[in-house]
């Protein structure tokens, strides 16, 4: 394919934003009732404080285990224990200061990150916050949400809509002590970004920049794995149009693995499905249900069945397929993996491939905006 050029305006605003903090509060494994934790120094060195009291230095390699009982955070490593506190802070004392921290309680994968951790007691949990750099999450959320195997012009785009996001939902967890979550609630954040030094390059290159509406707002930074042909409006998952989130034909992800799939059920469970849902329709309906785009309803005349839900309740890739029954089977025929909103990320990473600039692809898949520059 030959690289063609997108015509964009790219205009540079400076957002008048009232809180301009340079750091973020990440609340780390934030689905899981974490218990107990190891801290490790991978970088640096580290002062422990325990109720604004220092307790301890921990240089490289060092181990610490934290754990929750009825009298608050206990404190040890191999050698001694340092007490029980309520609130217990890892804070980063050299130039530069990486650590680790793994739940033991339950064993869940370990995070790595920059700068500073804080653990304290929330709803008779650990509530474990990483403080660090803005620019430092957002390599780290591109890592996560978009691999290590891109180019530098797909790490751009995925950074320019990972920090729009940031900034739109800066204090979605204020009201339990961080920003955002490190899990698909906000964005994925599996720590610092490790695998690709071209994604701190990518983010650094585009420091600053988010999108934002004719309103000069920060946008709803929708993004998926892979739409399956054309990308859906926004009232097709949620209840309210957006200029910018609007159907476009993408033409990118057609080799893409996530393109197409297919998953079969029993006709029995289909049929008893849509008679719990009271869904009522003629026999051949039942069976040869065709969606040739993306549409919200499985018919847009009764719309008594949301394909978003449908999609949930069957574990579906994607809310874009149709149905047909052969014998006493269905078979839903689908394209796309996620929710079809905003950039695809599969298609995006083949721009990127061909010669799009970052600019190009964000302009692509999302209509009616701009590039702005916000200090946060």
């Amino acid at each position: 394919m030959h690289c063609r050029k997108i015509h964009v305006t790219l205009i540079l605003l400076v957002l008048c934003i009232s809180v301009h903090p340079q750091d973020i509060r990440i609340g780390f494994f934030y689905d899981s009732d974490v218990q107990a934790v190891v801290f490790t120094t991978i970088e640096g060195e580290y002062i422990l404080s325990g109720d604004g009291r220092k307790v301890a230095v921990i240089r490289k390699g060092a181990i610490f285990h934290v754990e929750r009982n009825k009298s608050g955070l206990t404190v040890h490593d191999t050698v001694q224990s340092y007490g029980v506190y309520k609130n217990l802070e890892f804070t980063g004392a050299s130039a530069s200061n990486i650590f680790q921290v793994k739940p033991v309680l339950p064993s869940l994968p370990s995070k790595e990150s920059d700068d500073d951790l804080s653990i304290s007691i929330y709803n008779e949990a650990l509530r474990v916050i990483n403080r660090t750099g803005l620019e430092k999450y957002i390599s780290g959320t591109v890592e996560a949400e978009g691999g290590s195997d891109a180019l530098p012009e797909y790490y751009k785009a995925q950074a320019v809509i990972a920090r729009t996001f940031a900034v739109k939902n800066f204090n979605r967890h204020a009201h339990e002590g961080f920003n955002l979550c490190d899990g698909v609630h906000c964005q994925a954040f599996n720590g610092k970004s490790r695998m690709n030094a071209q994604i701190y390059a990518s983010t650094s290159d585009t420091r600053d920049e988010i999108l934002v509406d004719i309103n000069s707002k920060p946008a709803i930074t929708a993004y998926h794995a892979c739409c399956g042909g054309v990308t859906a409006s926004a009232s097709v998952e949620w209840s309210r149009d957006l200029p910018y989130l609007v159907p476009v034909k993408d033409p990118f992800c057609v080799g893409s693995r996530h393109r197409d799939w297919i998953k079969t059920i029993l006709l029995k469970e289909w049929t008893t499905y849509l008679e719990k849902s009271y869904y009522y329709t003629s026999p051949d309906n039942l069976y040869k249900f065709n969606n040739p785009g993306r549409q919200k309803y499985l018919d847009e005349k009764n719309k008594r069945l949301l394909l978003a839900e449908m999609r949930k309740d069957f574990q579906l890739k994607s809310s874009y397929f149709y149905v047909t029954a052969e014998g006493n089977l269905v078979t839903f025929h689908g394209h796309g993996y996620g929710h079809g909103l905003g950039l695809c990320q599969e298609g995006a990473m083949e721009m990127a491939r061909v010669g799009y600039t970052y600019v190009d692809i964000l302009m692509f898949y999302y209509r009616n905006v701009k590039i702005a520059n916000s200090k946060l």
